[in-house]
């Protein structure tokens, strides 16, 4: 075998010896026929779900039973209706930190032995919680599979919230809102959350230091016995390896016994309306980008036009293929990143489009924004748009129920939203329907430029003026923490220019 260093030794002396062999480019080699084209992309079949067995105990949880034997796996997904949408902004965390302190004690196991147990079962188990609902998520070899359902239940329904793992939990997520609060994209959430829901419950998105330190271990327990009932949209999903009669007698044996009660009713005042466009920037002085997030209202799932917006928020900037990343990256080279997205919650929606550019460039960037959505209401989606869209959609959906713990996840999602059990079958042939005139007609309905609420992040001092023409009012200035600092300009109205 020829050491290393030799061989470097051997060719650079050749190159000494024979200077213009060396040198002399190799002739270029035509390509092959078949990296001349693309290859095509053929129609992407219809997902077919496992056959799943539903049913409902007598105390109100909803069971969906999905045998998926392709591994000896059982994966369990157990959902109450307990997000933060149930508590007011003097409670932000509580239900966060209800969710992750679960697992950290039951009368019999405390934090270190639930997480050994779940180990030593060739699984994990997990919870957390988001605006709507809190998930606890088990797994375990499906030999194990009565032991995980044990395990699930004492968590789920005799937390015991010890006072130093409550402790803890609350020095933890001080530290985290305080590194959060270092993060621009954190920032201009927090913020445009509370600005576009207002007194709406959709509005929390993260805690203050006041309301952590109001987080007691009475707290979550009285939390615990308000919203952990089995006739509070209650769902078990249990998938995997496991026959139906099996899975369906764990369940009655580990939660029939589950004791229903009144379960809070959520409000949802209805979000502030917005006039106009309006520009709210966050001040982070000498920040050597800009963090841009504008958007409004969105759709929930079972929206009408759920599926057309779906194919053109794609074309707009779903993907690495859309008119913005075309645009704001690849034209202008404003930004390495910019996509639009829309969330369903449970009562409503968001949509949002986001990126970061250059402080220079922060205005520039802001009109070729505004610039591309009046594009998707007025311009036709063109063939090739069309197509890429709905392909990388019906694909992206395939393989986001790969593994055992995917389709859980999409069962769970069903259930939750209250969908028609045939979703998941028809989601690829309901993209695939979707026409240009159908997309464009919801683009114009559903994205609103002339009324965007803007948010900033960056250096209020560098960016103000040239953000200023597009809002329809002076634009409001805060800190990092989120306080009212003031205006920009002090006194009077700028016109608004339409990019």
């Amino acid at each position: 075998m020829i050491k290393p260093y030799r061989l470097a030794l051997w060719l650079a002396a050749f190159a000494l010896l024979f200077p213009a062999a060396a040198q002399r480019p190799s002739a270029a080699l035509p390509a092959p026929a078949f990296m001349l084209q693309a290859p095509e992309v053929g129609p992407v079949p219809a997902y077919r779900p496992p056959a799943a067995v539903r049913d409902q105990l007598p105390n109100g949880l909803k069971l969906v039973i999905v045998p998926d034997a392709r591994f000896p796996l059982v994966t369990a997904r157990l959902a109450v209706r307990a997000g933060s949408s149930l508590l007011t902004p003097a409670q932000a965390g509580l239900a966060q930190a209800e969710a992750e302190l679960l697992t950290a004690g039951t009368p019999t196991l405390d934090a270190r032995q639930i997480a050994y147990a779940a180990d030593s079962m060739g699984g994990a188990i997990a919870a957390a919680a988001d605006k709507d609902f809190i998930t606890l998520r088990a797994s375990s070899l499906a030999a194990n599979a009565d032991r995980m359902f044990a395990l699930l239940a004492d968590v789920a329904l005799r937390p015991t919230f010890p006072a130093a793992e409550v402790a803890l939990r609350k020095a933890n997520l001080l530290q985290e809102l305080r590194l959060e609060r270092s993060e621009p994209g954190f920032l201009a959430r927090v913020q445009f959350d509370g600005l576009l829901f207002g007194d709406n419950p959709y509005a929390i998105t993260a805690p203050t230091e006041a309301s952590i330190a109001a987080i007691t271990r009475a707290g979550l327990a009285a939390y615990h016995a308000r919203v952990f009932l089995p006739n509070n949209d209650a769902t078990l999903v249990i998938a995997g390896d496991i026959g139906v009669g099996t899975a369906r007698d764990l369940a009655r044996r580990y939660f029939g016994d589950w004791r229903f009660g009144e379960p809070p009713v959520p409000q949802f005042p209805a979000p502030p309306a917005r006039p106009g466009r309006r520009i709210f920037l966050v001040n982070r002085p000498g920040s050597a980008q800009s963090t841009i997030l504008l958007g409004n209202l969105g759709l929930e799932r079972n929206a009408a036009d759920y599926f057309p917006f779906l194919v053109a928020n794609e074309v707009l900037g779903g993907s690495f293929n859309s008119r913005l990343v075309s645009d704001v990256r690849e034209s202008k080279g404003f930004a390495y990143d910019i996509a639009s997205f829309n969330q369903p919650l449970l009562a409503g929606g968001v949509w949002q489009v986001e990126t970061q550019v250059r402080t220079a460039v922060t205005a520039p960037a802001l009109a070729a924004i505004l610039a591309q959505l009046d594009r998707i209401r007025q311009s036709p989606v063109t063939a090739p748009e069309l197509e890429a869209a709905k392909n990388y959609l019906a694909g992206s959906f395939a393989r986001q129920l790969e593994t055992q713990a995917e389709v859980a996840d999409e069962f769970l999602m069903v259930e939750e939203f209250g969908l028609p059990r045939d979703y998941l079958a028809r989601f690829v042939p309901r993209v695939q329907a979707v026409t240009a005139a159908a997309a464009q007609a919801a683009a114009a309905k559903h994205i609103e430029p002339n009324r965007e609420l803007v948010v900033v992040v960056g250096d209020a001092r560098r960016i103000a003026a040239g953000l200023a023409r597009y809002s329809s009012a002076p634009i409001a200035l805060y800190d990092d923490a989120g306080r009212f600092t003031g205006t920009y300009p002090s006194s009077g109205v700028r016109r608004v220019i339409q990019p």
